[in-house]
């Protein structure tokens, strides 16, 4: 695959504009442009750029998403200072990263946070489609089929809610995320297929003797990567992420789940004050 392809699959998946792409990876439009149309072959180094600035790399013969979460981490207060001024939250979460994340991630939050500002999304003119650009930008970078960690897809016959309690009745940490975690009756919404960050997948299922099942079927339970766990909401007796995570892991999930997000933080944005 040749730079020139590469750049224009970056460009297709993420959804930006060259002007948008140059200033994401600090390179000019010409540079962008030059690349797209073949009359530049760019150095390793600023193909990694690009590649680095959008959260994909390089897998055999396509682009994949590489699976940071650390870039929802730099999305997330981002949403949560917009979603606290529409939504009063139940049990607000601290914007704050814990002691483990801080020391892992905050270089890597801040690269984010400047690839962005310097796309103006971050700017104080910033409008709803500068947010929702940084949401998809986040949620390509940590799509949750890319993340490296655990997990494991159960059947859940009873439903979703019936899962987390059982979960809660045997001790396990856990918290339900997706689009559900985003609703504003989320403690009594209804869900096909969410996702629920557990300690440990694997052991959940042995302890609760879950049945498994393919892939996007059922409900996703997944080890956290960052501080998914420690940032709690109770709702209706639930354990829920915040708002701002439920809606960063919808634009990072699978299928017509990035425009389902789309469309419930433009609705979650409007709601007044």
């Amino acid at each position: 695959m040749d730079a020139a392809t590469i750049v224009k699959r970056v460009r297709a998946l993420s959804g930006v504009t060259r002007k948008e792409l140059a200033e994401l990876a600090g390179l000019s439009p010409s540079t962008i442009g030059r690349i797209e149309h073949g009359a530049l072959d760019p150095t390793w180094g600023t193909l990694s750029r690009i590649l680095e600035a959008t959260g994909y790399w390089i897998s055999g013969d396509t682009v994949v998403s590489t699976g940071d979460q650390t870039a929802i981490i730099a999305a997330r207060p981002v949403l949560e200072s917009l979603l606290a001024s529409s939504i009063a939250a139940i049990a607000p979460a601290s914007t704050s990263m814990n002691a483990t994340t801080r020391d892992i991630s905050r270089s890597v939050v801040d690269e984010w946070l400047g690839r962005w500002a310097r796309a103006g999304w971050l700017s104080d003119r910033a409008d709803v489609d500068d947010v929702v650009s940084v949401a998809v930008s986040a949620g390509n970078a940590g799509k949750i089929a890319r993340r490296n960690v655990a997990r494991r897809n159960v059947v859940a016959p009873d439903g979703w809610r019936a899962l987390a309690r059982r979960l809660e009745e045997a001790g396990i940490d856990y918290a339900v995320s997706g689009l559900v975690a985003a609703r504003p009756d989320r403690a009594t919404a209804r869900a096909v297929s969410p996702v629920i960050y557990v300690t440990d997948p694997v052991l959940a299922v042995a302890s609760l003797g879950l049945e498994e099942t393919a892939p996007g079927r059922g409900a996703l339970l997944i080890a956290p990567g960052e501080d998914e766990l420690t940032r709690v909401e109770i709702d209706g007796g639930i354990r829920f992420v915040s708002r701002a995570q439920g809606v960063l892991d919808g634009f990072a999930g699978s299928g017509r789940e990035p425009d389902k997000a789309e469309d419930t933080l433009r609705s979650l944005l409007a709601v007044p004050a």
